[in-house]
C-alpha cells in the first residue's frame, strides 16, 4: 500500500545522500498483517539473489491469501484478543457491529478467498515460527496474559513473535467458530499431551492449555502465595521467628510470610480456608493441577487456651484440617490425606512461654537489666539475685516474663529486650540448627518451617484419591 504522491514506485526506498534521517520518510506504509510475512519475503529474495533462479509460482501467493484473510477476519476478533478496539476517523462503533453481524465468518474468508480447510495449518505455522525466533519464548505463559498495552512495548524480535501469535489466534478463532457450525474439524483435544505442539502456544489465556495466571506466576517464583504462613502470637515471636528464616534463606515473601495473631485464642480458621485450601485447576488422568503455588500453616504459640495440651493441639489442627477440605470439595476435588496432613503443622513452645522457653536466666537477667527503663540497681548482684528468684518462680507455674519483670517494678520495652536477644538466638541457631531435635524451641520451629517450605515447594499437581466419586 502507498500513501500519497510520496508513495510511488519512482520514489527512491534507499535514504538518499545528504538527506536528513530525521527528515525523510520512503513514503510506504504497511498493515501488521503484512509485516507478517516480511522475513519470509526477504528468505526468498535472498535465495533467488543466491542461486538465480526465479521460482516458477509466486512465492508468497498463500502468505497473500492469509493476509487478506486476517484483514477480513479482524473486525471480528482483533478487538477481544488485544483487549481494545481501535475505530478509524468519522467509523462508529454501531457500524462495526452492524458488520460483524452482517457478515458470517464463513463469508469473510470467502471474499478473502481464503480456504476455511486452511486456517489450522496456517495459525501452526505462525506459531511455530514465533516459536523457534522468539528469545522470550519461555516468558509466554506469563506473557499471555499481560494486555497490549503492555506487550506492545517490546522491540524487534519479540514483538514480531507477538504479532504472529495474534495473528495465529485471529485464524483460530475463527477455525473454532467454524468447528461449532460443522464446517471445518474441531482442533485436537491436547489434554495430557506429552511433547510441545504449535497449539500450546495459543496467545488466548482463556484456552484450556494455557497456565492460570497465578500457576504461571508461580513457575517464575514469583506467586504472591507464600509457601508458609507462620502464625505467631507475640512482638519477640514477631521479630525473631523472621529473622531466623532469613539467616536459613528463606527472605522471599513468597517463601515465609510470619503473621502475628496477638493471642492465643485467636482461630485461625479462615486464614486456613482462604490462604491453605489449594487452588484447584483441571483434572487430568489421576492428577488435579493446581492454579496456585500451594500455602502450609505452621502455627507457633504458648501452651495455653486451645493449644493448652498435645491433645488440644491435635484437636485444633483436626479441625482446620477439616475446613481446607471443606473448602476444597466445594472445587469439586477432594485433598489425599498424606497431602491434607501436611498442610497444618502446630508447634508450641513447651510448657513455658516464649521468651522463657527459649533463654535461659543466665540470657535473660543481662538483657533486661541492659533494657530495664532508668534502673539504677540493675547492674547490682542483689538486683540480679531477686530478678533470678522471680524468673524461677515464673517457671515453675509457667508464668509470662511479664510477671517477674513486673514483680522488679521495672519497666521493659518488648521490642527493645528482642533486639537485646536477637544475638544470643543466632548463636544459638548456629550451634543447634545441624543436631536431630534442636535444644531450642524457636530453632526447632524455624527447622521444620524449612522443611515444610522445601516440601511444597515442588508441588505443582494433587493426586485424586481412590475412590474419588466426583467428576473427572
Amino acid at each position: 500500500m502507498t500513501q500519497g504522491k510520496k508513495g510511488s514506485v519512482a520514489w527512491p526506498y534507499v535514504r538518499p545522500d545528504g538527506v536528513d534521517a530525521r527528515r525523510w520518510w520512503n513514503g510506504f506504509i504497511y498493515s501488521s498483517w503484512q509485516l507478517i510475512g516480511l522475513n519470509e519475503a526477504l528468505m526468498r529474495y535472498r535465495m533467488v539473489q543466491w542461486v538465480d533462479i526465479w521460482p516458477i509460482r509466486r512465492p508468497t501467493s498463500g502468505i497473500h491469501r492469509m493476509v487478506l484473510a486476517l484483514v477480513a477476519l479482524s473486525p471480528r476478533y482483533l478487538g477481544s484478543i488485544l483487549g481494545r478496539i481501535n475505530l478509524p476517523g468519522g467509523v462508529e462503533e454501531q457500524e462495526l457491529w452492524r458488520f460483524r453481524s452482517g457478515f458470517p465468518t464463513e463469508d469473510l474468508l470467502r471474499l478473502s478467498g481464503f480456504n476455511p480447510a486452511g486456517l489450522r495449518g496456517y495459525a501452526e505455522t505462525l506459531l511455530a515460527q514465533a516459536h523457534s525466533r522468539d528469545p522470550l519464548v519461555k516468558w509466554l505463559p506469563l506473557v499471555r496474559h499481560t494486555s497490549y498495552s503492555g506487550w506492545s512495548k517490546l522491540k524487534a524480535d519479540p514483538l514480531d513473535c507477538m504479532w504472529k501469535r495474534v495473528a495465529a489466534e485471529v485464524l483460530l478463532q475463527a477455525h473454532d467458530d467454524l468447528a461449532e457450525d460443522g464446517l471445518v474439524e474441531p482442533l485436537p483435544d491436547l489434554t495430557g499431551e506429552g511433547w510441545w505442539t504449535p497449539l500450546h502456544d495459543r496467545l488466548n489465556p482463556r484456552y484450556e492449555e494455557a497456565a492460570t495466571l497465578e500457576r504461571a506466576l508461580g513457575d517464575f517464583g514469583l506467586s504472591p502465595h507464600p509457601r508458609v504462613i507462620v502464625l505467631v502470637e507475640g512482638e519477640t515471636e514477631l521479630i525473631h521467628v523472621p529473622r531466623l528464616l532469613a539467616e536459613l534463606g528463606l527472605t522471599d515473601p513468597q517463601q515465609v510470610r510470619v503473621q502475628r495473631c496477638k493471642g492465643s485464642k485467636v482461630s485461625p480458621q479462615l486464614i486456613a480456608r482462604y490462604g491453605v485450601t489449594p487452588r484447584v485447576g483441571r483434572r487430568v488422568g489421576d492428577v488435579w493441577l493446581l492454579d496456585a503455588t500451594p500455602t502450609a500453616l505452621v502455627i507457633a504459640m504458648d501452651a495455653e487456651n486451645k493449644w493448652a495440651t498435645p491433645e488440644k493441639c491435635e484437636a485444633e489442627r483436626q479441625a482446620l484440617l477439616a475446613a481446607v477440605q471443606e473448602e476444597a470439595q466445594s472445587q469439586g476435588a477432594e485433598i489425599p490425606e498424606d497431602y491434607l496432613d501436611f498442610l497444618v503443622t502446630v508447634h508450641v513452645w513447651g510448657e513455658d512461654k516464649y521468651e522463657l522457653a527459649n533463654f535461659t536466666d543466665d540470657e535473660l537477667i543481662p538483657v533486661i537489666a541492659h533494657v530495664a527503663d532508668r534502673e539504677p540497681e540493675a547492674d547490682s548482684l542483689e538486683w540480679r539475685s531477686r530478678m533470678r528468684r522471680f524468673l524461677e518462680e515464673a517457671r515453675a507455674v509457667h508464668h509470662d516474663i511479664k510477671v517477674p519483670i513486673g514483680r522488679m517494678r521495672i519497666k521493659v520495652d518488648k521490642v527493645a529486650m528482642a533486639e537485646a536477644l536477637w544475638p544470643v538466638l543466632r548463636g544459638k541457631l548456629e550451634s543447634e540448627f545441624s543436631e536431630p531435635a534442636p535444644a531450642t524451641p524457636v530453632i526447632d520451629l524455624a527447622k521444620r518451617v524449612c522443611d515444610v517450605c522445601q516440601r511444597i515447594s515442588g508441588i505443582r499437581a494433587m493426586r485424586v484419591p481412590d475412590g474419588f466419586a466426583g467428576s473427572s
